[in-house]
This record gives C-alpha cells, sequence and structure tokens, in this order.
C-alpha cells in the first residue's frame, strides 16, 4: 500500500522537533567566523528542506542539501547524454523489459560499509514501497536482484528504454545502517534528519529550517582535495538578507536573489556572477475536476489575464524568457507555441460567458522562493481586473502534494516550478499529465485517456524519433486543453565570491551541484 504524506509529515514532524543530527552537536544559525574558515564554503540559500531523505530528492529544496553526501548509479554531462557513477554498465534485454546494472567496487558508505548491489535492491524496493518523491520516475520499476556484489538485474513491467535515466534521481542508501532505524516507517523519520550516503561529502550536523553543515569525506571515491574541506549551508528565506549576507561576507556563494538584489551585488568587490542554463519552469496548474476551473473557458481567461511581460521584466528582472510551451527551450522533442501575451478584454468576456464574474478561487504557493512569492501576488491583480478574487494560501512543497492527493483538500490553482528532473521529455510528461497519477504528480487531476495512450506507448517505444512524435502529439492534446498556465523560463543565477570556481550546468540539478565548487590554487 502505497504510504500517504500525511503520515510521511507526520513522522517528519515528529523528527524534525528533535532538532539537529545524532551524529553531531546542534549548530546555530551565525556563519563561522572569516579567521577560521579558509577552506570552508557557506552557501546561502532559500531552499529549506523539510526532510534529508533523499527518497523525496524530488524536492528541489531537499535535492540541493542532500546531493553532496550521497552517490547516484549514473548522471548526465552538460551535453544531456549519460555518464557513468556508481553503475560503470548497464544493458537492456531485448525488448526492454529488464536491465542488467554493473557497478563499481570501491564505493564506501560514510559509515566504512562497502556499497554492493543490495544496497541498490534496497533503496530501490524502498522507493517503490513507498511510492512517493522519486517513486513517480521509476513507476515501471518490478523488482531488482543482487546477482553478486557488483551486479544487479533490474525487471521492468514493460518495456521502457528510459529507466536507465531515471536512475540519475536515485540516491543509494546504506542498507545496513538504515535497517538498524527503519523503525515502523521504513526510516524515514531517521533520514528526515540523518546521513546514508557515500558522496564526496558527509553530513556532521543540521538544524531544521537553520543550517546543515558538511565535511568531505576522505575515502570518497570521488575524492578531489580542490573541493572546500567544509560546505555549510544557511538557510535563509529573504533576498534582501541573502544579499547582505553577501556583502558582509556572512555567506560565499548564492542563488535565488531577486533582480533587484542581484543589481545591488553587481559591482560588489570580491564577488563575480556566473549564469547557469535550466531547465526549470514556472506554471500555476488549474483543477481539472473540481470548482469553476473545471470550465475550459474560465482556465483559459486565467491564461490571458496574467501579466507576462511584467513577471519577466519587474519580477525576473529580465534573467528569463516567457515561457513557450510545457518545458524549458533546452529541452529536446517539445512543442513550441510561442511565448503568451495578455489580454485582459478577452479573459473579461470568457468570465462573463462562463458566469464565473464574482467567484473566488485558492491559490496554493510556495513564499519562500522570491519569484513563486511575487508571481502569486501578480496572479491576485491580475484576475482582480477580470472580476475575480484570488485568495492566496502559502505551502511548503510536501504540504501541496499532501493536498492534490484527494479531489476535497486539492486547491483550484497550484503554483509551483516543474521540469524534466533528466534531460528526457517523456518521463516528464508521463508523471504530470498521465490520469494513473492524479493524486500524486499530477497537479492538475487532469484526464484525458488519448494522452495516456500517447504517453505510455512513447515510454515503451525503442525508437527515440518514433516516441518523440507520440510525445508531440500527446503535448499537442495538452496544450489544447488548457491545463496550466506556462509562465516563465528564469535564468539560474549564482553569485560566488573570488577564489570559489567550478560550477558548470548539470542538467540534474535545477539550482547547481554543490561537489563542484572547488577552491582556486
Amino acid at each position: 500500500m502505497r504510504t500517504t504524506w500525511t503520515r510521511v509529515l507526520g513522522a517528519i514532524a515528529a523528527s524534525l522537533a528533535m532538532g539537529a543530527l545524532v551524529t553531531g552537536c546542534a549548530g546555530g544559525t551565525a556563519a563561522p567566523s572569516s579567521s577560521d574558515r579558509s577552506d570552508t564554503v557557506i552557501i546561502g540559500t532559500g531552499a529549506i528542506p523539510q526532510t534529508l531523505d533523499p527518497i523525496l530528492a524530488s524536492d528541489v529544496q531537499t535535492d540541493f542539501t542532500v546531493g553532496g553526501a550521497y552517490d547516484k548509479l549514473i548522471d548526465y554531462d552538460d551535453d544531456g547524454a549519460i555518464v557513468p557513477l556508481v553503475a560503470t554498465g548497464w544493458t537492456y534485454n531485448a525488448d526492454a523489459t529488464a536491465v542488467t546494472l554493473t557497478l563499481r567496487d570501491d564505493v564506501v558508505f560514510h559509515s566504512g560499509n562497502p556499497l554492493t548491489a543490495a544496497d541498490v535492491v534496497y533503496t530501490l524496493d524502498r522507493i517503490a514501497s513507498l511510492g512517493i518523491g522519486v517513486s513517480s520516475f521509476l513507476s515501471s520499476y518490478a523488482s531488482s536482484t543482487a546477482v553478486d556484489d557488483t551486479t544487479v538485474e533490474v525487471a521492468l513491467t514493460g518495456t521502457n528504454t528510459t529507466f536507465v535515466g531515471a536512475l540519475s534521481k536515485v540516491y543509494i542508501l546504506d542498507s545496513a545502517l538504515v535497517a538498524q532505524n527503519e523503525g515502523s516507517d521504513q526510516g524515514q523519520a531517521w533520514l528526515a534528519t540523518n546521513d546514508a550516503g557515500s558522496g564526496p561529502y558527509v553530513i556532521t550536523d543540521y538544524t531544521a529550517n537553520q543550517q546543515a553543515s558538511l565535511e568531505r569525506f576522505g575515502d570518497s571515491w570521488r575524492f578531489d582535495e580542490r573541493r572546500p574541506a567544509s560546505l555549510v549551508y544557511r538557510y535563509i528565506i529573504e533576498s534582501s538578507t541573502l544579499r547582505d549576507e553577501l556583502k558582509s561576507g556572512g555567506v560565499d556563494v548564492v542563488t535565488e536573489l531577486t533582480g533587484t538584489d542581484l543589481d545591488a551585488v553587481a559591482s560588489l568587490d570580491g564577488v563575480y556572477s556566473q549564469e547557469l542554463p535550466s531547465m526549470l519552469q514556472l506554471f500555476v496548474m488549474m483543477n481539472m475536476q473540481g470548482g469553476i476551473t473545471a470550465d475550459p473557458r474560465v482556465r483559459e481567461a486565467i491564461q490571458l489575464a496574467y501579466d507576462y511581460d511584467g513577471h519577466i521584466s519587474s519580477i525576473l528582472s529580465g534573467a528569463g524568457e516567457v515561457a513557450t510551451g510545457l518545458t524549458a527551450p533546452s529541452v529536446s522533442c517539445r512543442v513550441d507555441t510561442g511565448a503568451a501575451e495578455q489580454d485582459v478584454a478577452a479573459a473579461k468576456a470568457l468570465i462573463a460567458d462562463a458566469g464565473a464574474e464574482g467567484e473566488t478561487l485558492t491559490l496554493a504557493y510556495q513564499s519562500q522562493i522570491p519569484e513563486h512569492q511575487k508571481a502569486a501576488t501578480l496572479l491576485q491583480s491580475n484576475l482582480k481586473d477580470i472580476g475575480i478574487t484570488l485568495e492566496l494560501q502559502t505551502v511548503t512543497y510536501p504540504e501541496y502534494v499532501a493536498m492534490i492527493e484527494s479531489p476535497e483538500t486539492m486547491p483550484d490553482l497550484g503554483l509551483l516550478w516543474d521540469f524534466p528532473y533528466y534531460p528526457e521529455i517523456g518521463p516528464m510528461l508521463f508523471r504530470v499529465y498521465d490520469s494513473q497519477f492524479i493524486g500524486q504528480t499530477n497537479y492538475a487531476q487532469y484526464s484525458n485517456p488519448d494522452v495516456d495512450a500517447l504517453l505510455e506507448k512513447g515510454i515503451a517505444t525503442v525508437d527515440p524519433e518514433a516516441a518523440c512524435d507520440l510525445f508531440t502529439q500527446a503535448q499537442e492534446l495538452i496544450l489544447a486543453d488548457d491545463v496550466s498556465v506556462n509562465i516563465s523560463n528564469p535564468t539560474t543565477t549564482v553569485m560566488l565570491r573570488d577564489g570559489i570556481e567550478g560550477l558548470e550546468y548539470a542538467p540534474t540539478y535545477q539550482l547547481f551541484d554543490p561537489t563542484m565548487l572547488v577552491l582556486a590554487d
């Protein structure tokens, strides 16, 4: 049975209430003094994790903190090609209903336990059993077997040539360590504040909503002495505070600054900016099955009401573009619709025709993300102009996921970022728009049998060109159904202190890969 988010959040909340990691001393929020951190890099970020359990690597906030503490089987390079990590090779069978993985034999967990095929099997089985987070990427997973310490055979529920790509979002757990702390929730409460990885960094201290401290792991198979000896994440929601901390030296690396604050630090001595491409896209997902948003005229009116150009110029200060489809332009096999434009008069006419003038809608959004906060307020103003009252409800991402599990708690609108978690469009379309994921990752409760058939056939199609054609047809149908307001594709701008280098575009990280940071000679 799939574990519900209500139980998950309860376990996490109980664990987080305990404060810091049991493996380290409780940490404060103050940055280390400049005199004792020559080999420490402090990252200021508003990406506050709700848990450190890597099963929630589907959440940008969790992924950003835990990514350095865990190893993955594979990853993608900046050209979108799969590269080996713990898995040195993989082979599909003739009809792509099974895959055999060959593993490195020199990977050691932070506990000292060796990473073997049994840990991969444990991790995959746990993801499938809990049915949350990254499980949506592994919907075709049936079972796996450890043939020997370095060989895993994975059985799939059907043909799926994208399965190996999905493993780029799976962090391998130290099964022996987690088994000792499983409790009644398969280790969710324990992993919420503890580290069970083998990555280049060990999480040594964690205070929920405040700070995480990581130390370089000397036995990592990816050890690089150029990396900082210590990474510290300081969780700071306000962009203005992040700006001031960068100015004062309280942090060394910052992302998620608003346009105004980026301008304020652009000429700061000893600091430089780096812009990275992103697959990120901002959406407003509309409830397709409840309330007035079930009416396609209302959904189209909401699309027409939004001030897209104002979003780019005022909210992003030009650091992005108006969305032109269901995914960012950096994703191949996408349908380009051209940039959406505001048309208040047409929106008013549609609202009048639907008899929806004077109605009230609710928007769930994550106020800790500056772009989201400002977009929610802008949408509220835009809808007022067409006769709709918009009530704003602040949530965390896990709270939003819990809300969409049930039609009774489903908001009318949900403002969120979404994106292909790895550079293939099919799996993203599948998890967001296939009706089998209603209540999970289908944020709009969208159901179109023709779309389902196209997506499921596309996922099972071995020929890439034929699969792309099926995904293109599905996109055209989804766009015609006005499922979402496709708002923006922001650019990721990172501010770094001089002497900190190494960042490159990493397609599976929506902010940046912190393990790339190195100290200049």
